[in-house]
């Protein structure tokens, strides 16, 4: 009886070894299921009204811009009036539009080039690449700083005039520009002398990390040549108060 008692405690030992990280794992797999159901509650309860007020916000700010553009047309209307009157008042208004045209307030169409930015639609990129395979506000930046050293006259993503006061920056997985939400891909118009502009995006120490990226993990990035340009004025509010025009 001795000899089967021993035996009976082994075999329960055994069991015991077994039983308890069984227990452990379902106890795991619970909490982890509770916790990614928690969240998806919390995702669709809290996600929803967030994006109704970001598009809310953006349906006002483009009602402002609208409003903000008519109010400058009908200045511009009383200020060429005005320039018809005198020799002195002409040449005032001659002067406005310049500095308008310098500040981005105004239209331009010309030659220059595209360059378009997207996501990677590579399958398969790796957990690790995922955060390179994606557009962020600072390729965006990369791009229009080397139009500007490339000589770039004119440039606008998405529509969007960039002008001094521009600011780029992310908001989750949407990036502004100027106040504006968009989504990849993204199209940077720049209007300029077309070899100049080429040859700053050719050089192999501008962009090497978006070019790295795309040849590596499948990132859109080109640039190409393209005739009659159009670059819409800015439509934003200008906070600048001193400025001198060089």
């Amino acid at each position: 009886m001795g000899a089967v008692s021993v035996e009976q405690k082994r075999r329960l030992q055994r069991q015991l070894v077994l039983l308890v990280p069984a227990l452990l794992f379902g106890l795991l797999v619970s909490l982890q299921w509770r916790t990614q159901s928690e969240r998806s509650e919390l995702t669709v309860r809290y996600n929803a009204p967030l994006t109704d007020a970001a598009s809310a916000l953006q349906n006002e700010q483009n009602g402002l811009k609208a409003q903000l553009t008519d109010l400058r047309a009908r200045l511009d209307e009383i200020q060429r009036n005005a320039g018809t009157q005198s020799g002195t008042a002409h040449e005032l208004q001659t002067r406005i539009e310049e500095l308008k045209a310098r500040a981005g307030l105004t239209d331009r169409t010309g030659d220059g080039v595209v360059v378009q930015l997207d996501d990677s639609h590579a399958t398969g990129v790796a957990s690790k690449d995922l955060d390179k395979s994606i557009c962020h506000s600072t390729d965006l930046t990369d791009i229009v700083n080397t139009a500007w050293r490339g000589g770039a006259d004119a440039v606008a993503v998405n529509d969007e005039r960039i002008v001094n006061s521009s600011s780029v920056y992310c908001v989750g997985s949407t990036i502004m520009v100027n106040g504006t939400l968009m989504s990849p891909p993204f199209s940077v118009a720049v209007i300029g002398q077309q070899n100049a502009l080429l040859a700053a995006y050719d050089d192999p120490t501008q962009l090497s990390d978006i070019k790295q990226r795309r040849d590596v993990q499948g990132l859109g990035f080109t640039v190409r040549r393209a005739s009659a340009i159009h670059v819409p004025a800015y439509s934003g509010a200008l906070n600048i108060r001193y400025a001198q025009p060089r």
